[in-house]
């Protein structure tokens, strides 16, 4: 039996089925190819999808909740794997009763009748609002209260709608899913209204990736010393070696424990950007779907920014101080990547350095703008 610990937003999708949002019977479908809101408003993208990083033989996996405990489990009936992870599908059969999410009068299950009325606030309260409203439940904790308690100090009817991981559909087709769900499980009649989309934590995770040899690590602290010198904002350095050392000591380079290390420094860069602090991060991070996850960890706390430090494997191997690559072509490390272990390039990197031999300062230089133009000429978000 597989074992899949689930994210915040895939336990509020887990939530959703069994509140009935997706229809009577509890399960996930295979989303279609291309979703788009054309095929969400014909039904095609209205549907539970799980996306796991990878899958055992067998039909049955468990999922566990934030704490590792068994939930729930899917008898996978078909499945779709990709460079970003597979999705299966099949009933959910649930097994105890989750940890109780924040607000649990306030969610669907606590209520039997839909508000005639709501309006479904997506972002960050902006502006007066009146009657029902509809929250978020985004996975922090501290914003969801911070909104919900403004709100009802000013006497307005609230719920909370667990927003599902739903990595199936993007923009308007994301959109029009959950102003679908609200009007499901929540109210008959929804009404969207655009809030802030400042980040609520105010914080930010700035991830490098690249191959081993590639200067992440030097990149990375160059751009930390000038964001200390130059900004406001308090930034924090997780380099990949110091944290094996001091997080993921016990941990080898197999797929599941590099992803588990990347969880562990997204978890904590996510804790530093929810405080509105920026946490810099120079993992390899050699595999799309552990940096989405990173990603979605990030945002719920601040802005997320992915840097690509794409210094060829040759470039690489020359510089190759420690003798790592050397070893590993010789077949003495298992599982080196770039050698005999996959490095999935990043399709959607916000800044792209390293391939055309430019300096460190030059590298630094270019982070450091994006940073400051995508933030309004300030470091803070």
């Amino acid at each position: 039996m597989h074992g899949v610990r689930l994210s915040a937003r895939q336990l509020n999708e887990l939530e959703l089925l069994r509140a009935g949002a997706y229809g009577a019977q509890a399960g996930y479908s295979l989303p279609a190819a291309g979703a788009t809101a054309a095929s969400a408003a014909s039904l095609g993208s209205h549907v539970a999808t799980l996306r796991i990083p990878d899958i055992a033989p067998g039909r049955v996996v468990t999922l566990l909740d934030s704490e590792a405990t068994p939930v729930a489990s899917v008898d996978v009936v078909d499945r779709r794997t990709s460079a970003a992870g597979t999705w299966i599908a099949g009933p959910v059969t649930m097994l105890r009763e989750p940890a109780l999410p924040p607000f649990p009068e306030l969610r669907p299950s606590a209520f039997s009748d839909l508000a005639e009325d709501a309006v479904l606030l997506m972002g960050a309260r902006a502006g007066q609002l009146a009657g029902t409203v509809i929250v978020m439940d985004e996975g922090d904790p501290s914003a969801l209260s911070s909104t919900v308690r403004s709100l009802q100090r000013d006497g307005v009817e609230v719920r909370v709608l667990p927003r599902p991981a739903a990595e199936h559909v993007t923009g308007e087709a994301e959109r029009e899913l959950l102003e679908h769900l609200a009007s499901v499980v929540c109210a008959s009649t929804v009404v969207v209204k655009r809030g802030s989309d400042r980040a609520p934590g105010g914080g930010a995770v700035v991830l490098f990736t690249g191959l081993s040899g590639s200067g992440k690590s030097t990149i990375a602290r160059q751009v930390t010393r000038r964001l200390r010198s130059e900004g406001t904002q308090r930034v924090t350095l997780l380099d990949g070696d110091e944290v094996r050392a001091m997080l993921s000591s016990g941990l080898g380079f197999s797929r599941a424990d590099r992803e588990l290390n990347v969880r562990r420094i997204g978890w904590v860069a996510s804790l530093v950007a929810s405080h509105g602090g920026m946490a810099v991060c120079a993992p390899i991070a050699p595999y799309a779907s552990m940096r989405a996850e990173m990603r979605e960890m990030a945002e719920r706390a601040g802005r997320f920014v992915l840097v690509h430090v794409a210094t060829p494997l040759e470039v690489c191997e020359e510089r190759d101080r420690k003798g790592l690559y050397a070893a590993a072509r010789r077949g003495e490390i298992k599982e080196f990547t770039g050698i005999s272990d996959p490095y999935e390039a990043p399709v959607d990197a916000d800044v792209v350095v390293g391939t055309d031999g430019e300096s460190v300062e030059e590298c630094a230089a270019a982070v450091v703008r994006y940073l400051t133009a995508s933030s309004g000429g300030d470091y803070t978000i």
